[in-house]
């Protein structure tokens, strides 16, 4: 998503609009996946775009999980309330041990990535032997040509998302469709002055929905 030159997550009318998660539902999803996968004191998570930090902060203080964020926007970092768990990296070169986390988490974010498979691919090497995936982003009805820095231009096919985790070493558990928060961030956004809905990127072009997902890695 984008308005004007800068990036949507990078826009001021984002924050107020969406608060601190930056995202369709806020924590909604957050805490369902780690709801549905019972995250415990003692398990280490790994949140892969982690923008200002507010996942790793929800999960660490409601679940008491030891939680990490890596976000390669230096920008996103500086607003960031908290970075002392926060480390700047691209999603697609981690900077952790193999098998070291219970669990990552990618909320909003893959579809961002230049080479999504890549990106998974670096989440199932980091993930321990019979941990999880937890991804929420938008999809697609249908392939489109990829536009740089959009998170709607980039949407690919509930399909072929499913296709790229599973040749990546996970077992696909649940798929939940989720597009009603997308729609509801979208006419806020446009409420909010944040440009029409061919400028906000998540109402303009059509056939977008949003999902969760939850994988497991096998042993």
């Amino acid at each position: 998503m984008t308005v004007g030159s800068v990036p949507l997550w990078e826009q001021p009318v984002l924050r107020q609009t969406a608060g601190e998660t930056l995202r369709p539902g806020s924590f909604e999803l957050t805490d369902r996946g780690a709801d549905l996968l019972g995250f415990a004191p003692g398990w280490k998570i790994l949140d892969v775009g982690s923008g200002l930090g507010a996942s790793v902060n929800r999960l660490r203080s409601r679940y008491g999980v030891e939680a990490y964020g890596v976000e390669q926007s230096i920008r996103q970092l500086e607003q960031a309330s908290d970075t002392s768990n926060l480390v700047q990296a691209t999603g697609d070169s981690l900077p952790f041990a193999g098998g070291s986390f219970h669990a990552v988490l990618c909320e909003c974010a893959l579809s961002l990535f230049p080479n999504p498979g890549a990106g998974l691919a670096e989440f199932q090497r980091v993930t321990m032997p019979g941990g999880f995936l937890i991804l929420s982003d938008l999809f697609a009805d249908r392939a489109a040509p990829a536009e740089p820095g959009s998170c709607a231009g980039r949407a690919m096919p509930l399909a072929s998302i499913r296709q790229q985790v599973e040749c990546n070493g996970y077992e696909i558990l649940r798929v939940e469709e989720h597009t009603v928060l997308l729609k509801d961030l979208a006419a806020r956004l446009v409420l909010a002055g944040g440009g029409s809905e061919k400028e906000c990127g998540c109402a303009g072009r059509k056939g977008l929905g949003y999902y969760l997902m939850i994988a497991v890695k096998g042993y």
